[in-house]
């Protein structure tokens, strides 16, 4: 039995798809660009609750990361003493083979389930079923619970250090995204109360510190330094805006690295509500100022303050959005379909109230009462929880009996709504330029010095890659409407910035062509019939010397065979970024050097901008 080191791993595949046959683990392609055609993006991701907990015990620990029956078999041969098992409801299914397997072949294994399968699977399963698969079933916070149950200082700091990265891009320009998103923790929990949050149930209804403000900046340096190729930290929190000082604190650790402002930026949580209370208390511009540059915003719906959702009980939530596009501030805007209150007579008004706030990127899900829920014990006492299958426990589920709509209706409005976003305001990539150029102006008006000088940098190179779409996004259009949308944006570009550089102009008939040739393919054979599936990463945190000093505190290693089409895109893109040094050098007196450079190196990396 080994007893010096714990198993921690992630459901094995293969995964469920969701209702419109999208992959789990596609963040971007299921919602955040869903609908937007060939210009939805592809993106990975990681576990990283597994990797918060491997970083924050004493004991060496393995991580499995999306591993395939074999994988995960050949690693519980081994005799662990303790295995964690992170999953999300969809997996559970799946998560209680993975248990018998445990029970069967270790049988003194102690199991642990946590995340929101643990909040599933308590909620649904009664004591004496808990404990036929699993020994604890870990709600709230882990780390605590795990430092504790390993008899180790709970009191300690959590740290966050370098996690893996993820990314995304068009398909048609990179199949295989490199990782240039970060991630870190800030806070679990929410004592917002909203019923339908698995969230703020899951910790208690109040807010989990985990980084302080001064914590929370040293871990986006840490990335800069360390990763390079990183453009956005990914900040989890259920909504910073609900706590003020500690987002005003931020400000002045974020101004003290110029270097920084100009390479990345990070995506915040908030309410609109709070973002207008934060900014008359502070100022509009110092959102900006504090790093902010993009924010996921649940709008929920137009009525939702009628209803008793406090956090949008004040202001007009398109006001607040076309405040933050006018300083360069992206949107995740988050609207839901099948509220009690949604009946024929109003659920158009409050869809097209949400593509009104023009959301840089969207994410249209159905009310779905998650058990453990404050939602799901009102509609279990109502008898208006239908039975589905665990597969179908997510955002789009179909549990819920709906008072005035049918179950098959609430579908087919997130995804016509996905489809009215694109063809009213054309790819989110269109958008994302749009407000970038917003961003770019606003900060050469700034008196700040560092808008002014550096973070204007910043957006001047993010809109001259996402320039280069322009003639795809041109030509395929979804309508006229859209197609003047593109070429008003690039007069904008051109009146902000100057006309494009030689090798942006020959990039862009580049990423022209790549687009016509998978919309051909896309026709004949479409990619939504391909959901992204992860490969298997094994990751080894040894508390050892070995690894004490090292800056990434693990090694990865990949035992899934890399496909020849990513060594072949990889090497595309090296030979792209040599013609457009040749292209800079023999046009240098129309080459802008800094936009250049930064142009080649991004091809050179394949580095392009998923949010």
């Amino acid at each position: 039995m080994i007893e010096n080191r714990v198993l921690l791993t992630t459901p094995t595949y293969p995964y469920p798809t969701l209702p419109a046959n999208d992959s789990l683990t596609d963040a971007t392609g299921q919602r955040f660009t869903k609908g937007d055609d060939i210009f939805t993006l592809i993106s990975h991701t990681h576990c990283y609750a597994n990797h918060i907990l491997a970083q924050n015990i004493n004991k060496s620990a393995t991580l499995l990361e999306y591993p395939r029956w074999n994988d995960f078999k050949r690693e519980v041969d081994k005799g662990y003493n303790i295995i964690g098992i992170s999953a999300f409801p969809p997996h559970l299914d799946n998560v209680m083979k993975m248990c018998e397997y445990i029970r069967d072949k270790s049988p003194d294994t102690t199991i642990l389930l946590g995340s929101y399968a643990a909040q599933a699977f308590k909620a649904k399963y009664d004591e004496e079923t808990q404990k036929r698969y699993v020994d604890h079933v870990v709600k709230g916070e882990g780390v605590e619970f795990l430092r504790k149950f390993l008899g180790e200082d709970i009191e300690r700091p959590i740290e966050q250090r370098l996690m893996p990265k993820c990314g995304g891009a068009p398909w048609f320009i990179n199949k295989y995204p490199i990782g240039n998103v970060g991630f870190v923790v800030t806070g679990l929990g929410c004592p917002g109360g909203c019923d339908f949050c698995s969230t703020t149930e899951m910790f208690g209804f109040k807010r989990i510190e985990l980084l302080s403000p001064k914590e929370f900046v040293s871990h986006i340096y840490s990335y800069h330094r360390h990763f390079s190729d990183v453009r956005l930290i990914f900040a989890i929190e259920e909504d910073h805006f609900r706590h003020p000082e500690y987002l005003f604190e931020t400000k002045k650790y974020w101004e003290s690295s110029p270097k920084v402002v100009e390479t990345l930026d990070w995506l915040a949580f908030g309410s609109v509500d709070n973002i207008y209370n934060f900014a008359e208390k502070y100022g509009w511009e110092t959102i900006a100022e504090i790093g902010v540059g993009a924010i996921f915003i649940g709008v929920e719906s137009k009525f939702a303050g009628e209803h008793g959702y406090t956090k949008r009980q004040e202001v007009d939530a398109r006001e607040v959005f076309d405040k933050l596009h006018s300083m360069g501030i992206r949107t995740l805007g988050a609207w839901v379909c099948g509220w009690d209150f949604h009946d024929h007579s109003n659920i158009y008004e409050d869809l097209n109230y949400f593509v009104a706030c023009y959301p840089t990127f969207q994410q249209l899900t159905r009310l779905s009462p998650f058990p453990g829920t404050v939602l799901y014990e009102k509609m279990m006492e109502q008898n208006r929880v239908r039975d589905v299958p665990w597969e179908d426990v997510h955002f789009w589920s179909g549990a819920q009996e709906n008072i005035s709509l049918e179950t098959h209706e609430t579908l087919n409005l997130t995804e016509y709504g996905y489809d009215l976003l694109y063809k009213t305001w054309g790819p989110s990539i269109l958008r994302k330029l749009d407000v970038t150029l917003n961003g770019y102006e606003f900060c050469l008006k700034s008196d700040n010095s560092i808008m002014r000088d550096h973070k204007s940098l910043f957006f001047k190179h993010q809109a001259a890659i996402l320039w280069t779409a322009i003639e795809a996004m041109d030509r395929f259009a979804p309508n006229g409407v859209v197609r003047r949308r593109v070429r008003k944006t690039d007069e904008k570009y051109r009146r902000l910035i100057g006309e494009p550089t030689p090798i942006m102009k020959y990039l862009q008939k580049i990423i022209e062509s790549r687009a016509k040739k998978f919309k051909i393919k896309n026709l004949l054979d479409p990619f939504n019939r391909y959901p992204k599936e992860e490969p298997f990463k094994k990751y080894i945190y040894d508390k050892d010397k070995s690894m004490k000093d090292q800056t990434i505190p693990y090694k990865t290693i990949e035992p899934t065979k890399k496909p020849f089409a990513m060594k072949w895109t990889k090497v595309q893109f090296l030979v792209l970024a040599q013609i457009l040094k040749m292209i800079r050098t023999f046009k240098r007196k129309k080459s802008d050097r800094k936009i250049d450079d930064y142009i080649i190196e991004t091809v050179k990396r394949r580095n392009f901008i998923a949010f």
